[in-house]
C-alpha cells in the first residue's frame, strides 16, 4: 500500500511481540505500528482473514493488547488491521506512537477525526 493512502500516523517500530491465534503462541516483531494497525514480521502460520491478539510487552507488567485481523501475508510480513483494545492498551498505544511520531500533535488530530465522524 503505498503511503499517501494510509489515513494514521506510522511509527518505525522493533519490539519483540506475540501472537496468538487460537491456543497457539507465536513470536513476532512489530516492523511499524499505528493506532489503526501493525506490520508484523515472523508470523509465517498468520492467513489472511485470521482473527488473533497481539501482545507487546513494553516492561514487566505493561503490555498493549489488541484484537485484530490479518489483511495481508507475503514474504514473512503480515499486516494486521486492529480491531479492539482495552481503555489501558489504547492509552499504552496512544503514547507510544504519539512519543515516536515525527509530528505528534498529528496523532492527536487523526483521533479527533475519528471521534467526530462516531459522533454523527
Amino acid at each position: 500500500m503505498s503511503e499517501n493512502k494510509r489515513h494514521r500516523t506510522r511509527i518505525s517500530a522493533g519490539f519483540d511481540a506475540y501472537v496468538n491465534v487460537g491456543d497457539i503462541v507465536i513470536p513476532v516483531e512489530t516492523r511499524n505500528i499505528s493506532m489503526n494497525g501493525a506490520l508484523l514480521e515472523g508470523c509465517d502460520d498468520c492467513l489472511v482473514g485470521t482473527r488473533a491478539e497481539l501482545n507487546i510487552p513494553l516492561s514487566p507488567g505493561v503490555r498493549i493488547v489488541v484484537e485484530g485481523d490479518v489483511l495481508r501475508a507475503s514474504d514473512g510480513l503480515v499486516a494486521m488491521k486492529f480491531r479492539e483494545m482495552d481503555e489501558l492498551s489504547f492509552t499504552f498505544l496512544h503514547r507510544l506512537v504519539q512519543l515516536n511520531a515525527p509530528d505528534p500533535e498529528a496523532v492527536d488530530q487523526e483521533l479527533m477525526e475519528i471521534f467526530r465522524k462516531l459522533k454523527k
